[in-house]
């Protein structure tokens, strides 16, 4: 028995009621999973519980987690502000689709953290990039999108276009193909979509050349989160503002994942680069579903005037705005960020520290309160380079280090970790603790 064929066994040992349950879920959902992100070989686990940072699965396996929820639970899971304040606002009522006075208190955060003047929501990051770009197409009367080489930014069919192009069908690596990440979508969506590569402000150039006059906006992942966690070169960012503007195009940074997890405002705060419009998610709704796009009052003068729809029986609900204000306001505060950067600082060095002790042929990195292990040497800057990792070392990683009771990350090789609010000293140690005895088996399988 190999060494991988071992680890999985020993994970199939200890998840043998979420195997049932997994098997009894195929016949009724596609793959057996409400989301195709969820359906992890041999089988994922089935959550029973999931309270402040332990998950426990239906074989009462308790797991430390650190996958939190695709980065969703900065908050951490059951956080009780966030709970109490859902308590209050169900007794109130759940949905009236009417508004109500936490629209403009959480917009009024919003614009605190982010700058942009107006706000309004929704219920998903699809939704949220999906109406940002509208609201550019309409506000230039534009029809192009340029987006990244390898960048997730949900599920509609503008932006759902060389996500995780197969390399034998990518093309030149500063002038990338736009490859459909799905069967569904029209040819007449996808010669809108036009694809760059990260961190190469120069096949920007060559798109915005190449369609003259004919893109409405670049949406970018300031930090490309479908890749670990790839960062922009000190000069991308701001170089991709001037260029935006230089075409008259519009610059989107969907922050769905990066949002008020790197900085109390984002990736705006952090690099220091302000976008025409931010996308939202995740984070912000402190494990409800909330998404919100944020511009200046004069480009959503389109919405304000109609002229561009924006609509949602479910936008602003307020069960989701009553947790985004205890989220942001009472969890998310400056003492919380201070305390979460310092234990994500930990992991990752204790991580770099663990790699170089064994040998292994790899590399961590993060930023704020993310971070990932990468089984790359050398640092990736874009999707070519992220298309070298090693994917089977990866799941090793993940499936070793569920039999240890940790969640590291999400399963996959393009996730990362995120630190909540509620992990502490001993979890990181944990942690920790749990890669030193994966490590070795890791380095049997480069060996």
């Amino acid at each position: 028995m190999s060494n991988l064929d071992a680890i999985t066994a020993r994970y199939v040992e200890r998840t043998r009621k979420s195997r049932e349950a997994h098997d009894r879920a195929k016949s009724l959902l596609p793959r057996g999973v409400s989301s195709n992100f969820r359906a992890v070989d041999p089988n994922p686990i089935f959550v029973e519980t999931a309270v402040g940072t332990t998950i426990t699965d239906l074989d009462g396996n308790r797991y430390l987690d650190f996958g939190m929820a695709f980065g969703a639970m900065m908050a951490g899971h059951a956080h009780p502000k966030v709970v109490a304040a859902v308590e209050r606002q169900v007794r109130r009522g759940t949905l009236h689709a009417m508004p109500h006075r936490l629209e403009a208190v959480v917009a009024e955060e919003l614009r605190a953290r982010f700058g942009q003047e107006q706000w309004r929501f929704a219920n998903s990051g699809t939704e949220a990039t999906m109406h940002a770009i509208r609201l550019a197409r309409g506000a230039t009367g534009r029809p192009g999108v340029i987006k990244f080489e390898g960048a997730y930014h949900g599920a509609h069919d503008t932006v759902l276009v060389s996500t995780k192009p197969p390399l034998g069908r990518v093309g030149l690596r500063q002038a990338p193909a736009s490859v459909p990440a799905s069967e569904g979508i029209p040819p007449g969506t996808l010669q809108h979509t036009h694809v760059a590569q990260f961190n190469d402000l120069d096949s920007v150039r060559r798109r915005f050349d190449e369609n003259l006059n004919k893109v409405a906006c670049v949406i970018v992942e300031p930090i490309m989160l479908n890749m670990g966690v790839t960062e922009p070169e000190p000069a991308f960012l701001p170089g991709l503002r001037e260029v935006c503007d230089q075409y008259g195009a519009l610059l989107i940074f969907d922050e769905v994942k990066t949002g008020v997890k790197i900085a109390r405002g984002g990736a705006t705060e952090h690099y220091h680069v302000r976008p025409d419009i931010v996308c939202l998610a995740k984070a912000i709704g402190g494990g409800l579903p909330l998404a919100a796009f944020g511009a200046s009052a004069a480009l959503m003068e389109e919405i304000n005037s109609f002229r561009v729809m924006h609509v949602g029986t479910y936008a602003s609900n307020p069960l989701t705005l009553a947790a985004a204000e205890a989220t942001l306001k009472e969890v998310l505060t400056d003492a919380a960020y201070e305390q979460v950067f310092a234990l994500n600082r930990k992991l990752v060095d204790g991580y770099a520290a663990l790699v170089r002790e064994h040998g292994l042929p790899a590399y961590a990195n993060g930023v704020g309160g993310m971070g990932t292990v990468n089984f790359r040497k050398d640092r990736m800057r874009d999707y070519r380079d992220w298309a070298s990792l090693d994917k089977t070392m990866s799941h090793a990683f993940w499936l070793a280090m569920m039999n240890e009771g940790i969640i590291p990350q999400p399963p996959g090789p393009d996730e990362q970790w995120t630190i909540s609010v509620q992990h502490t000293e001993s979890d990181i140690d944990a942690h920790l603790k749990a890669f030193g005895k994966v490590a070795p088996l890791l380095k049997k399988l480069s060996a």
